[in-house]
């Protein structure tokens, strides 16, 4: 948090994305959470890549962006959000419309930062779920991938498992108590989550993986969907 107006006058200045401070910022806020990530695959090298993410909290914001030198993608309401509106400005943010008449917008805003060689990070559930569960994929961020230009971008999924707090595990009431959804009020869940000694997550890799034969959007959903799906299963019940 110390690095927040120091952040905001780099960026302003500049006007243009920095990563390197982002990057550092959000690995502070890891340690002053008490979160703790364990990786398993390869971090990615490919730049740019399209990184896919199931959503269960804010905290993969900070888990994410101290693994990655990335910018995410969220709803343009977020943009409006006490606080956390704020940071995703400063993450550089691509901010989309989900309504039907914004599609080629948003797909030409994805497009846009990609061909920038800028990594970025989507979220399509569309919403966060409570950790237990993946919740089905909105293709209409696919949908750039219907474009036979495009097929060289590549693609990498990524599992985020809320495992354990304070060094125990935790169950799936523990965990949806832990992570933000739903009508979750941000103060409460954030203070709750600050009352943690520790936070242990797993980060699940994927190889990535280019779509030429995965045209169709909702294919390539479901295809990204099963791969997350399967290791957030894989990691709570095995």
């Amino acid at each position: 948090m110390a690095l927040l107006p120091f952040q905001i006058i780099i960026i302003f200045l500049i006007r243009r994305p920095v990563y390197l401070i982002p990057y550092f910022y959000h690995k502070m806020c890891k340690i002053i959470f008490g979160i703790k990530v364990k990786t398993f695959g390869n971090v990615l090298v490919e730049t740019p890549t399209l990184i896919v993410s199931n959503h269960a909290s804010y905290l993969d914001i900070i888990i994410l962006g101290s693994l990655f030198k990335t910018s995410f993608v969220a709803k343009k309401e977020v943009s409006r959000w006490p606080l956390l509106g704020i940071l995703a400005k400063l993450q550089n943010t691509v901010f989309i419309d989900r309504k039907i008449f914004s599609l080629k917008e948003q797909e030409n805003q994805i497009i846009n930062h990609l061909n920038k060689k800028k990594n970025l990070v989507i979220f399509p559930e569309g919403t966060s779920s409570d950790g237990n569960k993946v919740l089905p994929f909105k293709s209409s961020l696919f949908n750039i991938f219907e474009k036979e230009h495009n097929f060289k971008i590549p693609i990498q999924t990524i599992t985020i498992v809320y495992k354990k707090t304070n060094k125990n595990l935790i169950n799936e009431k523990e965990r949806s108590n832990l992570t933000w959804h739903s009508d979750m009020d941000f103060i409460p869940n954030m203070v709750q989550v600050l009352k943690k000694k520790s936070i242990e997550v797993e980060v699940i890799i994927n190889d990535s993986f280019l779509p030429q034969k995965k045209r169709d959007r909702k294919k390539i959903a479901l295809h990204c969907w099963e791969k997350i799906n399967y290791n957030l299963k894989k990691s709570l019940y095995k």
